[in-house]
């Protein structure tokens, strides 16, 4: 209080009032100033290993949450939606598969993970490893019986992975691939493979057309306001279940102003940091081929 005994008025914060003064007068440049500044953390893992398959990344679940997250966004955003819906290609093929390939399994009531089936069968498995190549060829007759063919299992062409679709604990599984590998045998199976491919031509118009730009969920609510305040068109996307601390912060690539605030945000940043999507999908391709 002052000497009148009136409450004496909070201080001026001059640097705040000049930095919302500068917003609103120039929202485009404010925006691209700081982008260049905003402090963006490590995303963490994408894609991660495990012996499970649904703690994968999965383009399908992707792929439905931009959809639930765009459409409540207004109808600009359809087209988007339209294309992501067509980027997944999926065909079916019934080819000899060796067992060595398989890098997961979908089903298991294991709640601790495994970086890969490897670890799983030390840790759970070891009492049940084949002693012999009778045991092995049993116990592979056991896992994937004649009656049962042909057993499905899914490839993943963009990260190279397959998995098996499997109903039971893959304890036996499990064990016979450790005895494969320590004893360098390998087996084939009669498998439907499901074979999921991206649609290139979609992939192309996804990069040339939208910013998907992958971060964590605090950065893009910064970046989102502040293209907002500049007017510029600009929606946030959920990323998938698993990881509900990344969003997507997405843009058409048509406006000049947004292309330089965006790029102003990507300039001198690590992938660790923001992942442009359609980039990241294109990093890696691996053909299916028999093995």
């Amino acid at each position: 209080m002052d000497n009148s005994g009136k409450p004496t008025p909070p201080a001026l914060d001059i640097e705040s009032f000049f930095n919302n003064l500068i917003q609103r007068l120039f929202p485009v440049w404010y925006a691209t100033q700081a982008a260049k500044e905003l402090s963006l953390a490590p995303l963490g893992t994408i894609n991660p290993n495990s012996f499970l398959s649904h703690r994968w990344l999965s383009l399908q679940a992707v792929v439905q949450s931009l959809r639930e997250s765009l459409q409540p966004a207004g109808k600009d955003w359809q087209p988007l939606i339209d294309l992501m819906e067509k980027l997944l290609i999926e065909k079916e093929y019934k080819r000899p598969l060796s067992i060595t390939a398989i890098e997961g399994v979908e089903f298991s009531h294991q709640e601790q993970d495994w970086p890969n089936l490897y670890s799983y069968a030390e840790n759970n498995c070891a009492d049940i490893v084949p002693e012999s190549a009778d045991d092995f060829d049993q116990a592979l007759h056991t896992v994937f019986p004649d009656a049962a063919k042909p057993h499905r299992v899914v490839y993943r062409e963009w990260d190279g992975r397959y998995y098996w679709v499997n109903k039971e604990e893959p304890r036996l599984f499990a064990a016979t691939l450790l005895y494969a590998q320590q004893k360098q045998r390998d087996a084939s199976i009669q498998a439907l493979i499901s074979v999921e491919s991206l649609n290139n031509k979609v992939l192309d118009r996804l990069r040339n057309d939208y910013w998907l730009l992958l971060m964590q969920r605090d950065s893009a609510y910064v970046m989102h306001d502040l293209l907002s305040r500049a007017d510029l068109p600009v929606a946030l996307a959920e990323f998938e279940w698993r990881r509900s601390d990344l969003v997507f912060l997405v843009a058409r690539k048509d406006s000049r102003k947004v292309n330089r605030v965006l790029l102003n945000l990507m300039n001198n940043r690590s992938t660790q940091q923001i992942t442009e999507f359609g980039r990241f999908l294109t990093r890696q391709h691996f053909p299916f081929r028999n093995h």
